[in-house]
């Protein structure tokens, strides 16, 4: 009897232990999700970390923490100003009035400031990071982009044979991107109505060139999806087009599909591979499209309205779970939370306002 008791008993304690191991990775797992934002401040530029609830996605403010350099205060007209290490480990920024970058470890208290250096161009507006690899690119000077490695204490040293000028005239372009496997950069150019692409070599300098014309003008931002797509914004029709790109070259797999709104300027995809969500800035909406296939898509409402932003929005990210999306919008201030429900849709939750004025930039952890 003595013997069945103990076993019971110890029995008993192995089940409460591995609870409360798993209560406590739980609990590890929600407080390791964040939210940051580029405030693009004209005399400091510093990046906000917002903690955010596993379960309803809510936002709590943790920090700011200077970037060590400078912001223009306006709009930057670009997508992705701010990025996340696709090992999760690392944020980069830009400082566009300063001709620098930045590089911060993160932890559950914020951010910790470890690097800034040269962008090695004019005006850097959008940021990427593959292991790592790090890409910037530079507006001005017909657009130039350059490259570093990031050492594991956070330090950026630049590449040999990883700077290039985009073209011979002005190309305003609007953000350079990694795709998921790491060999091939995509970058979109606004005023050239192109979107070109790289190849990396093995030691992360720039290799042959690819470029493409836009299906419809203005290609703006683009979101990364699966299997070398890529889904870009083109705000001059206000469309979403798909493209695909491999180590060989670029082709148009999709589009233009019309919004049917105005300014079709930021985009992001799920995770999961399921939806493509567009930012139109002038009629303050999304307009969802539903991933059929790697080749197939269709528009979640004919109006284009999935759900309505604040005013002025500028960037959208989502959750690695592809349960949330957050708009930053710049007129209003604010950030504004969606649930994304399991038909694709956009369920208004939350309004975050007094965002600093000129914040350009939003990323996701």
């Amino acid at each position: 009897m003595k013997k069945v008791l103990l076993i019971a008993i110890c029995f008993s304690l192995v089940i409460t232990g591995l609870l409360s191991c798993r209560k406590d990775a739980c609990i590890q797992t929600l407080e390791d999700q964040f939210l940051y934002v580029l405030t693009n401040d004209t005399d400091s530029n510093a990046v906000l970390t917002y903690s955010r609830n596993g379960i309803d996605g809510s936002l709590t403010y943790l920090s700011k923490t200077s970037t060590g350099g400078k912001g223009t205060g306006l709009p930057l007209s670009s997508q992705r100003p701010i990025s996340i290490s696709n090992d999760r480990k690392w944020i980069l920024a830009v400082n566009a009035a300063s001709n620098t970058i930045s590089a911060f470890k993160i932890n559950n208290e914020g951010l910790q400031l470890i690097s800034t250096i040269s962008s090695n161009g004019n005006k850097p507006v959008s940021i990427t990071c593959f292991n790592n690899l790090v890409y910037v690119l530079n507006a001005n000077d017909n657009g130039k982009i350059a490259g570093y490695n990031l050492s594991n204490s956070g330090f950026l040293t630049p590449i040999e044979k990883a700077v290039a000028t985009l073209d011979t005239t002005a190309t305003n372009p609007a953000q350079i991107s990694f795709l998921p496997d790491g060999k091939m950069l995509a970058i979109t150019l606004k005023s050239t109505n192109k979107i070109i692409a790289f190849k990396l070599n093995d030691d992360g300098s720039l290799g042959e060139k690819f470029s493409i014309n836009s299906n419809s003008p203005r290609p703006y931002g683009f979101a990364v999806g699966q299997q070398g797509n890529i889904y870009v914004s083109e705000a001059g029709q206000g469309a979403m087009s798909a493209y695909n790109i491999t180590t060989t070259g670029i082709t148009s797999i999709g589009g233009p599909f019309l919004t049917n709104q105005v300014a079709a300027c930021w985009a992001a995809t799920t995770p999961n591979g399921k939806y493509v969500y567009i930012l139109n800035a002038a009629s303050n909406t999304v307009t969802g499209y539903n991933i059929n296939s790697l080749s197939s898509f269709s528009i979640m409402h004919p109006s284009g309205i999935t759900a309505m932003t604040g005013i002025k929005p500028i960037d959208i990210a989502i959750s690695d779970d592809s349960m949330f999306a957050y708009v930053l919008n710049y007129d209003d201030q604010s950030i504004r939370l969606f649930k994304i429900n399991s038909m694709g849709g956009l369920e208004k939750t939350e309004d975050r306002f007094n965002i600093p004025s000129g914040t350009s930039g939003i990323a996701v952890k």
